[in-house]
């Protein structure tokens, strides 16, 4: 379960910066999907909103390469 406050990394590949923000919102709805909605806030103001299970919170070993897309900070950096 990824909380409020939670550091989230998005990796978009070579040549692009790494963003950094924080979620802001954790929301399941009462019917269908029972997936909770994340919404994170980067620091430049912009807002993603995205499912918990597109968000990678296993941390990645060090000889790996990160893998594109979200990441936990401790699972990005970990």
């Amino acid at each position: 379960m990824i909380d409020l406050n939670t550091t989230i990394i998005g990796n978009f590949g070579a040549m692009i910066p790494l963003y950094e923000g924080k979620v802001i919102s954790r929301h399941v709805y009462d019917r269908g999907p029972t997936t909770a909605e994340i919404v994170v806030e980067w620091k430049n103001g912009a807002t993603t909103t995205m499912l918990e299970t597109e968000i990678n919170t296993a941390p990645t070993p060090v000889t790996e390469i990160t893998e594109i897309g979200y990441h936990t900070e401790d699972a990005y950096y970990g």
